[in-house]
């Protein structure tokens, strides 16, 4: 190659990578019709020169500002009259803080071909160098295997934590699968006791609305179906004056006090009230948070029936018990407000006793003498 044909490939490549690191779209203009290349970071042959034009404009849209290449070595050959190469050892500084690229050593080589009266670029290539390579190879053979064994050393202990993690899972399963066979068996026993129990059994959630009652409670509040309850406050089945009382039984129960039975009155579907005791309970996890609210309710009804019966007996028994101020001549008995009442009336206002009159056979004979036949009485008046 004689120096006018050197100088005028270096200008060629001068040029080149003036216009590549300002970024100049000028630089489209060198390219062949009839091109090749092949980018640093890509994986295609480009065969095109439209293909080529759109990659080094997305490349300066990418990087838009100036980018610096440092030039460190070039050979230029001349293959041929209307044929040249330029090869080029750079580092490329982008405008952006960079401690990688900058660093490396890039490859560029350009060829150049005359074309009528000017030289175009129809192949351009550029690479960074692979440091796997290590000294006397041309593969990078042990490195390549060095990697290997560390993929499948890390392969062999994910495969070792995986089968770990496997047997906990498997052992997991298999106690969920017990935990659920047992609260099957659970809720099946549950369901026989509520079913059994003649007494309203209902569980709440924690904000007291109904979840499950019992069949006693359906014919206790006068329901047809289980579902009408469900989702309702279990306040909604006392009578209004009571519910404020119960709700405040119910929060002494999540400060931990045993709030004991309650006597409340019930409300029945139709609007009618009864008498019912009802005890409750937080039922709670195996750490002893709070689950669910239990309610049991009785009807008391009887109960209170009975109860009546027995006050109004005790006081009957009450009225005649202890000493009675009776006037010993007209023998009228004085109750407790000082009223004097003949005995028959005081005994008939107090007690069921209901009095019949007659003769004594003392006051027949002194009052009726004459009467004949003994132990009959006098026909009254």
């Amino acid at each position: 190659m004689d120096s006018s044909d050197h100088q005028a490939i270096r200008r060629l490549l001068d040029e080149y990578l003036l216009r590549y690191g300002s970024r100049d779209d000028r630089l489209t203009d060198s390219f062949s019709e009839d091109f090749s290349g092949f980018t640093g970071g890509g994986d295609t042959l480009v065969k095109d020169r439209g293909e080529w034009i759109a990659i080094t404009r997305q490349d300066f849209a990418q990087v838009p500002g100036p980018i610096r290449l440092e030039l460190k070595d070039v050979a230029l050959q001349s293959l041929a009259e209307t044929v040249a190469v330029a090869t080029a050892f750079l580092a490329i500084h982008l405008p952006i803080e960079d401690h990688v690229l900058s660093r490396e050593t890039a490859r560029l080589v350009l060829i150049f071909r005359r074309e009528a009266a000017s030289w175009r670029i129809t192949h351009s290539s550029i690479s960074i160098p692979y440091h796997l390579v290590g000294e006397g190879e041309v593969y990078p053979l042990r490195e390549l295997a060095r990697r290997t064994r560390i993929l499948e050393e890390l392969v062999a202990e994910r495969t070792r934590q995986l089968s770990e993690a496997n047997a906990v899972l498997a052992r997991e399963v298999a106690e969920r699968t017990r935990t659920e066979a047992r609260l099957r068996e659970s809720e099946a026993l549950y369901r026989s006791i509520l079913d059994a129990s003649p007494d309203d059994i209902t569980i709440a959630d924690l904000e007291g609305r109904v979840q499950m009652v019992s069949p006693a409670a359906l014919s206790m509040f006068g329901f047809d179906d289980p579902e009408q309850g469900k989702g309702r406050l279990v306040t909604d089945f006392l009578a209004p004056e009571d519910r404020e009382r119960a709700m405040s039984r119910v929060a002494l129960l999540f400060q931990g006090v045993p709030s004991g039975p309650s006597e409340y009155r019930g409300l029945r579907r139709d609007g009618t009230t009864f008498d019912i005791e009802v005890n409750s309970a937080l039922l709670r996890d195996a750490g002893g948070r709070p689950l669910k609210l239990l309610v049991i309710a009785r009807d008391i009804t009887a109960r209170k029936q009975t109860e009546a019966a027995l006050r109004k007996a005790v006081a009957q028994i009450r009225t005649l018990h202890g000493l009675l101020p009776i006037c010993m001549h007209c023998k009228q008995i004085r109750d407790d407000r000082g009223h004097w009442s003949p005995v028959e009336v005081y005994v008939r206002e107090r007690t069921d006793a209901e009095f019949s009159h007659g003769l004594c056979p003392s006051c027949l004979a002194a009052r009726y003498p004459d009467f004949e036949k003994d132990g009959e009485e006098p026909s009254r008046p």
